[in-house]
Order: C-alpha cells, then sequence, then structure tokens
C-alpha cells in the first residue's frame, strides 16, 4: 500500500516538473451548465477521451467547487447514455441530467 503511494506522489512530482514546449495550446475548461445544487461544471477539454464517433462513446473530467467527477458516455438499447463518478446515470436525453446533455452535445460538436 505504502509503495503505491509513494509511486503516486513520484509521478505527481514528475508532472509538475515537466517541460511545456513553447507554442502548446493551453487545456480549455468549458462551461457545461449548473447541478442542480447550484454549483457550475466545467469540461475540461484535455480530459476527452474519445473512443468511437459511430456511435460517440467517450470519457472526460467535469470540474465544479474544486471537485473532479468523471463521466462515461456510451450507447444503451441505441440511445446515448452517461454514468459518472458519483454513481448518477441514465438516458442524455431523458431529461434528468442537462449538464450531460451539454457535455454530449459539446463533444460531438467539437470532436
Amino acid at each position: 500500500m505504502f509503495k503505491r503511494i509513494l509511486i503516486a506522489f513520484a509521478v505527481a512530482v514528475s508532472l509538475m516538473f515537466t517541460v511545456v514546449p513553447d507554442g502548446c495550446a493551453e487545456a480549455d475548461s468549458v462551461y457545461m451548465g449548473t447541478y442542480s445544487d447550484g454549483t457550475n461544471a466545467y469540461l475540461l477539454t484535455e480530459s476527452v477521451y474519445l473512443k468511437s464517433r459511430s456511435p460517440y462513446t467517450f470519457d472526460c473530467t467535469i470540474v465544479y467547487s474544486g471537485v473532479s467527477l468523471y463521466y462515461s458516455f456510451y450507447p444503451v438499447n441505441g440511445s446515448p447514455y452517461y454514468r459518472n463518478s458519483e454513481g448518477y446515470e441514465g438516458y442524455v436525453f431523458g431529461g434528468q441530467s442537462p449538464v450531460a446533455s451539454n457535455i454530449y452535445q459539446y463533444v460531438v460538436n467539437h470532436w
């Protein structure tokens, strides 16, 4: 257990000292809407990992109030479905999560 923590710490420290070449684009945080508790959700564009365009299947990270939330989007019964790291899930266009709908639409329009 201690070995894993030490390795994770070493990786984190090494990433802090990674040199970024000039002209490299910085990552964007794009507003995706507001959750029902009033917190704003932002998509970290560099976190989008597109697995397929037909049908759209991808993972991404949302940040709200300093918390990272991981989303997975994939088809279920031919319709886009999502699941996040807090355990919420549902059909993207089922009306339960406007934020999930906005994330899906943004990725479809930009990737």
